[in-house]
């Protein structure tokens, strides 16, 4: 929907509406999760979001079911959050508010000829999922900040597992075969791991090749045909690299982990108003 504010002197005395299509009245609830009653508009915006990654969108009740988990999901977070002190409860009405503060001064910013970091104009699904992750951070560097020995112990054993992400240093020996004027080519090259991350992005298919290729195995890119015949890695120590484990770990496992286990234990309850 393209931003365009609007004053209209009905809607600001009523307080009803706000700009991109949140509102801010008190509605209610269509379904409980938890001990969080959820309004119509609220679990209209769950609905749309799950309904991004299903195959069967036009399923209502598969929708509502897969809707009501992702709310639980979302709500086992913002409790975890509010828990250790991350961050404050969250609110659906005052998301609404700031969705709508960060539009209008995000305008006010362009009007004014001034840069704007990120999106110009949040739709309210992209603003919810920015929150989100702001609220998943958060949560993960709390938890990070005093971690005992069990988180410890837990890390290390996730470091076991991935130690292969923690590379100090590497060297790669690879051939190069290539087709020039009719004839065939071959050269030996070398690279490090500093000079191949300061290169790579996400295209990069030498990159990845190196990164992740079988070793003898051949890879056509472009006109050329590369073999990986050297990866010789050495990775930090777990105590070299304690503090972006546990960080790793809590992120990728541990908070995960606890979202899912409280989203499972939490009630949803549907309203006959919901029908």
């Amino acid at each position: 929907m393209k931003f365009t504010r609007h004053i209209v002197l009905a809607v600001i005395l009523s307080s009803a509406f706000v700009l991109s299509g949140c509102s801010v009245k008190k509605e209610e609830p269509v379904i409980t999760v938890g001990n969080h009653d959820i309004s119509q508009e609220e679990f209209d915006m769950y609905c749309e979001i799950v309904k991004k990654d299903m195959v069967e969108r036009n399923d209502t009740e598969k929708v509502r079911e897969q809707a009501a988990q992702y709310a639980a999901e979302c709500y086992s977070l913002f409790d975890i959050a509010q828990e250790y002190g991350a961050e404050d409860a969250f609110s659906f009405e005052t998301f609404c508010e700031e969705l709508q503060q960060k539009n209008e001064e995000n305008e006010e910013k362009m009007s004014n000829g001034e840069a704007v970091m990120g999106l110009v104009e949040f739709e309210q699904i992209d603003y919810f999922e920015y929150v989100l992750a702001e609220y998943r951070q958060k949560t993960a560097e709390k938890l990070c900040e005093s971690p005992d020995e069990e988180m410890i112990a837990a890390a290390e054993q996730y470091y076991e597992e991935h130690t292969n992400d923690y590379i100090a240093d590497a060297q790669y020996e690879y051939q190069v075969t290539r087709v020039v004027d009719g004839k065939i080519e071959t050269e030996i090259k070398t690279t490090d791991y500093q000079t191949l991350t300061q290169s790579y992005h996400s295209t990069d298919m030498l990159g990845d090749i190196l990164l992740s290729g079988n070793i003898g195995e051949e890879y056509q890119v472009g006109d050329e045909t590369i073999i990986l015949l050297i990866r010789d890695v050495t990775c930090f120590t777990f105590e070299e690299a304690e503090d972006v484990v546990v960080q790793d770990y809590v992120t990728n496992q541990y908070l995960p982990e606890k979202i899912e286990k409280a989203a499972g234990q939490m009630e949803k309850t549907f309203h006959e108003s919901s029908d």
